[in-house]
């Protein structure tokens, strides 16, 4: 009874009040002391009356029922990070690079009723390089200061008639579930349709499907359109809640490819005199990876430092070209499953190696040999929490072609690269 009489107090005060803000906070803490004082409440009642109070709010601001706030604003989300990095770059003596780069990220999202909402977000980078967000600073010498460019990053709807499955539509993005970014760079944001299911069987095992279908470009001389089509079922598993499996097999069909004129950006794809594709890149491609929590409980030492591990991999095969048909990664993390606090920490180590005709030049990770194909490399990935939302991370790749230099490659494109990136990461 004195419980209920609490709840009804701080309700009837919540009317009165227009913000939910620290200030507001302060007085129900206020309010809830002096019923202690009098003996209605006791200290612990008072402490389960304001957890049940702002839960209750929570939960109205998110189903945007909260009546002190308008409607707009509890249907709005964002998030948004920033990025500052150095990076060295070298791959011949007198090509040695020192860049100080920046990255910012700002996105939101509105639901428009209980089913569809509408996502949109801007970046830094620019429109001729979709596998970057980042500018460059002092990247214009003649004029000191000058302004960065800020680009459409994405901008879709979507549409989720139940819990276990969406359609969205726009410029999204990636649905497709990679644990490396061995074929896809994680700025590349995909444009088109995708359907998502996500359908839990039971507490232990869920079943996903991704599908997507990605517009590449026109053709105006031919009047065609070229297309990329991904269907990926795959499984997530959850043993005792100590083992993480989660495991997918991606189709790639891409329509109107060969005897097109060739993308942007990239040639390390094997083309025809005429400067088109030569081959189809109708590919398979098997992923799979483990996590273990406390995979050192039997040994104290190591799980107060090391409170999870995982393994990793991806394997890719295009049976159409005779020659640079396939590629692979595989690697290991450990530390913490997430660094998101002070203290907390990763690390990744893998082994990548990519065939000059196992997939489309345009995608993979622009960091590692410049985003080629036809390459091999080791990544080294060492993050350490600095503070709530923030961290610092240190990347090497080291990466070289898989061909033989040639006299004719005095550019040095077929030589060793070395890339260091120090960032550090804010999040909001």
């Amino acid at each position: 009874m004195r419980r209920f009489l609490g709840v009804f107090l701080i309700s009837m005060f919540s009317l009165m009040c227009f913000n939910f803000n620290k200030a507001y906070a302060g007085e129900i803490d206020l309010l809830l002391q002096k019923l202690v004082e009098k003996g209605v409440l006791t200290p612990g009642e008072a402490q389960q009356v304001k957890t049940e109070t702002k839960e209750e709010i929570r939960k109205e601001i998110v189903s945007a029922k909260y009546e002190l706030l308008p409607e707009w604003v509890q249907r709005l989300k964002f998030k948004g990070d920033f990025r500052m990095r150095y990076q060295y770059t070298r791959q011949r003596a007198k090509d040695d690079t020192n860049q100080a780069r920046i990255r910012v990220r700002l996105g939101a999202e509105a639901k428009v009723n209980d089913q569809m909402k509408v996502g949109l977000g801007l970046a830094t980078g620019s429109t001729s390089d979709p596998r970057s967000t980042n500018v460059t600073l002092g990247n214009d010498p003649t004029t000191p200061g000058a302004s960065k460019t800020v680009i459409l990053d994405y901008a879709y709807g979507s549409y989720s008639p139940t819990t276990w499955l969406t359609l969205t539509g726009g410029k999204f993005k990636n649905p497709i579930w990679q644990p490396t970014d061995l074929l896809w760079d994680t700025d590349l944001n995909p444009e088109g349709l995708n359907m998502q299911m996500d359908y839990r069987l039971n507490p232990s095992l869920g079943l996903f499907l991704n599908t997507e279908m990605f517009v590449l470009g026109y053709d105006d001389a031919k009047g065609l359109n070229s297309l990329m089509w991904a269907f990926q079922p795959g499984i997530k598993y959850n043993w005792r809640d100590k083992v993480d499996l989660r495991a997918a097999v991606t189709g790639y069909y891409f329509s109107n490819i060969t005897g097109v004129g060739k993308f942007a950006k990239q040639s390390t794809n094997s083309l025809t005199r005429n400067n088109q594709y030569k081959y189809h890149y109708n590919v398979v491609n098997p992923s799979l990876e483990v996590g273990i929590r406390d995979p050192f409980s039997s040994i104290p030492v190591l799980a107060k430092y090391i409170p999870y591990a995982g393994m990793f991999s991806d394997f890719v095969y295009n049976p159409d070209p005779d020659t640079g048909k396939s590629g692979f990664d595989a690697g290991i993390k450990f530390g913490h499953e997430k660094v998101g606090d002070w203290g907390q920490w990763q690390s990744r180590i893998l082994f990548s190696k990519l065939g000059r005709d196992a997939f489309l030049d345009i995608f993979p990770d622009s960091d590692r040999y410049n985003g080629k194909t036809n390459m091999k490399s080791v990544e080294a990935i060492l993050e350490y929490g600095l503070g709530k939302n923030t961290s610092l991370c240190l990347d090497y790749y080291w990466a070289k072609s898989l061909s033989q230099q040639t006299s004719g490659s005095a550019s040095g494109s077929y030589l060793p690269q070395q890339v260091v990136q120090v960032d550090w990461n804010l999040k909001w």
